[in-house]
């Protein structure tokens, strides 16, 4: 249908109509004169509105804060909604009524009568590989992975903001991209974006640059759910954290869902911004903890199964795998392409002595070719925690000796790789299960208690502390 304009007399009429409902929706008239009277109609009809404002910032503003009263506005004169069209007459500089500025291009910013965003295009960015059924569930993330379902389950409801924390390669990512298929599947209009944190940086210049940030605000501030990945990029850059601190906001305000990660929990990511770590700390704040043995063997029997080719490896070779590779879920599929890849090169069967052979380069740099003798680590245990080596080796059931006991077999299992059997033999105990229950014990005190986690890391410090000085 053509757009009919009205007469300049009819368009000054109409104006000052919909200039007096809008008056009548802001809450000052300072808003009122600051914004809705430097405006000047262009045209009026019902279905296009062409408004001229004095620059970008103008655009931004309206958009940003008294949108919704003219929608309404024009909606009361006209009966219905039309598209809103600004035009700039200075592109460049801040509203500043004494400095007049010379004649320049137009800046045109075309609003649609209802904002609509093309769904398939947000969400494309999903790994259709990345789903719940692909996630490997143990110990060390069974609490995030639990967040996580929650959320895609009732989006906006259910921990919002959900903020997950774990170093590289431990699945962070692949719980993001989990949720987005999730949601889609059970909202096929859901609105998804996945970003990271760098392309959200480099899109905010950009539009800064080609003066777009009303797309930019609008593409991130109409979403269902946004996917922000490795949110510590942000650290230092005070813009950027101001822009995702607002539409982060806009978001949480009209009850949509925000899902944050990063490599560090939000109060120890440095240069964050308070006002932000508040933020993420309001919600559900879960961390990813390496994998157990079991958690790992899993993932390697999933990452075989998942193989097109259906790649068969025997369990003794699995469980080498997971027993020398204790980084990440990338380091433990990478050692699985390897040893695929040059089973299929050299014609030769994946057996134990062959996988043992093509790992040693692989997994030598994880340990430094260091494994701490049974000596080292006891002596760096009883310095640590100030108990003797006797002490560790009697029957007392003192909680501090006991504690020490228990920390030194879980050490001397992880580090010095010894079996049960030997720890127990080292440490004048008749009965390897007692080894087997520490180890357990520590295992999951670990995973919860930020006390044990330190003596843990205190020790391998002296560990690695005795073997510079060596």
């Amino acid at each position: 249908m053509p757009v009919q304009p009205m007469l300049p007399e009819a368009t000054t009429h109409l104006w000052g109509l919909v200039l007096e409902a809008v008056q009548l929706k802001l809450e000052t008239r300072q808003a009122f004169d600051t914004w809705f009277k430097p405006v000047v109609p262009l045209s009026l009809s019902p279905q296009l509105v062409e408004l001229e404002v004095p620059n970008p910032f103008f655009i931004d503003w309206i958009h940003q804060y008294h949108l919704r009263p003219l929608r309404q506005s024009l909606q009361e004169v006209f009966g219905a909604e039309p598209e809103i069209r600004f035009t700039a007459r200075d592109p460049v500089s801040a509203p500043n009524p004494a400095s007049p500025s010379p004649p320049v291009p137009r800046v045109v910013a075309s609003l649609p009568a209802e904002p609509r965003s093309d769904r398939s295009a947000l969400d494309s960015r999903l790994n259709p590989r990345l789903s719940f059924s692909s996630f490997v569930v143990g110990s060390s993330n069974a609490f995030a992975h639990a967040g996580c379902r929650a959320v895609a389950q009732r989006p906006g409801e259910a921990y919002n903001p959900l903020f997950i924390f774990a170093g590289s390669g431990l699945g962070k990512t692949h719980l993001l991209h989990a949720i987005g298929h999730m949601v889609r599947q059970d909202r096929p209009t859901a609105r998804i974006y996945y970003v990271s944190a760098e392309r959200f940086t480099n899109e905010m210049i950009y539009s800064i640059q080609h003066a777009q940030t009303l797309a930019f605000r609008n593409k991130y501030r109409s979403v269902d759910v946004l996917l922000i990945d490795d949110i510590q990029f942000l650290a230092g850059k005070e813009s950027t954290q101001e822009e995702f601190f607002y539409t982060f906001n806009a978001l949480r305000d009209a009850h949509k869902q925000v899902v944050v990660t990063a490599d560090k929990a939000p109060k120890d990511i440095p240069m964050l911004e308070e006002r932000l770590t508040s933020r993420f700390n309001q919600g559900l704040v879960t961390d990813i903890k390496q994998p157990d043995l079991e958690t790992r063997l899993a993932i390697l029997r999933n990452r075989c199964e998942l193989e097109g080719e259906g790649v068969r490896i025997s369990d003794d070779v699995l469980l080498l795998i997971g027993d020398r590779i204790r980084t990440n879920i990338r380091d433990l599929e990478g050692a699985v392409n390897r040893l695929t890849a040059l089973a299929k090169i050299s014609r030769a069967d994946l057996n134990i002595e062959f996988a043992a052979r093509a790992m040693e380069p692989f997994a030598a740099p994880a340990r430094d070719n260091v494994v701490p003798s049974p000596a080292r680590l006891l002596e760096a245990v009883c310095q640590h925690l100030g108990v003797s080596l006797d002490h560790l080796r009697s029957t007392g059931r003192a909680r501090d000796i006991a504690y020490a006991r228990h920390l030194a077999m879980y050490l001397l299992r992880g580090e010095s790789h010894l079996t049960y059997a030997a720890i127990a033999q080292l440490l004048n105990k008749k009965d390897h299960s007692t080894v087997v229950h520490a180890c357990s014990q520590i295992g999951k005190e670990s995973g919860v208690s930020t006390s044990v986690r330190a003596d843990i890391d205190a020790v391998k410090a002296l560990l690695n502390t005795s073997t510079t000085a060596a």
